[in-house]
């Protein structure tokens, strides 16, 4: 990606996001918060991408799937008030709707468009549902903005839970109160899968074994010297109960990864 269309799609995406600001130009606390995401995102991905020694133009192609990869999440929120796929549409197939409809395909070359449409709609899957056959630059800047993803979800959902205990959560996913425990059925999927599927959580604990779970799923070396920069496991551990089972589960990621 050449660094003019860089600069073009930074502007189309501020653009973009001004539309859902109300007159005096504030967007609703859900969407800013999904507006600095993107931001950060787009920063994780290029330091993963200069980490694993890629050129600049790959640099800044990874920088650009880490601007849009949520782009879904604007229309999400705005017509249906809440960032749960299951209940209104799959964010990231909203996502790749967005771009086509805005007409972004024409704006990019046949190299760079593949990448983006990939990290876009296939972001938020599960790794055992992502598609089998993709070419070399859609699988490595998938996984990248998978990484750079969840690096900024962990680290921001932390922030919220020493600041406030995340009071801000039940907004965005309104099946998830904020007191109670590590759930048996979040446990043992975690435990069977090294997954948690979001549909399972009830509890703000439940929601930190998640994130937990995700170590599973990183994909390159720089995102785990990221990760250990921003100290998140053990961050996790501070916020979740002190039990057997949760001290299991941490340790074995520990050594695992």
């Amino acid at each position: 990606m050449t660094n003019e269309v860089k600069s073009l799609l930074h502007t189309w995406f501020e653009s973009y996001i001004n539309r859902f600001r109300d007159a005096n130009g504030i967007l609703p606390p859900a969407l800013e918060l999904k507006y600095f995401h993107s931001l950060r995102v787009a920063e994780n991905a290029r330091i993963i991408a200069e980490g694993l020694g890629l050129s600049a133009a790959e640099i800044s192609l990874a920088h650009g799937c880490g601007l849009l990869h949520d782009i879904g999440r604007f229309t999400q929120f705005f017509n249906y008030g809440s960032f749960r796929d299951a209940s209104t549409v799959d964010h990231g197939a909203e996502g790749l709707r967005v771009l086509a409809a805005e007409g972004l395909r024409p704006l990019l070359s046949k190299d760079d468009w593949p990448p983006i449409a990939c990290a876009v709609e296939y972001h938020n899957k599960k790794a055992a549902n992502l598609p089998g056959k993709l070419s070399r630059a859609e699988e490595l800047f998938l996984r990248l903005i998978r990484d750079a993803d969840k690096l900024d979800i962990m680290d921001l959902v932390l922030q919220s839970v020493a600041k406030d205990g995340f009071r801000e959560l039940p907004d965005m996913l309104p099946h998830i109160r904020l007191n109670g425990g590590v759930t048996a059925k979040v446990m043992d999927e975690v435990t069977k899968t090294q997954s948690v599927s979001i549909d399972r959580l009830s509890t703000l604990a439940d929601f930190l074994v998640m994130l937990a779970s995700w170590f599973y799923d990183f994909n390159y070396p720089p995102t785990m010297r990221l990760a250990d920069e921003l100290d998140i496991i053990n961050r996790i551990q501070r916020e979740l109960p002190d039990t057997k089972a949760v001290r299991e589960l941490l340790s074995g990621i520990k050594n695992t990864v």
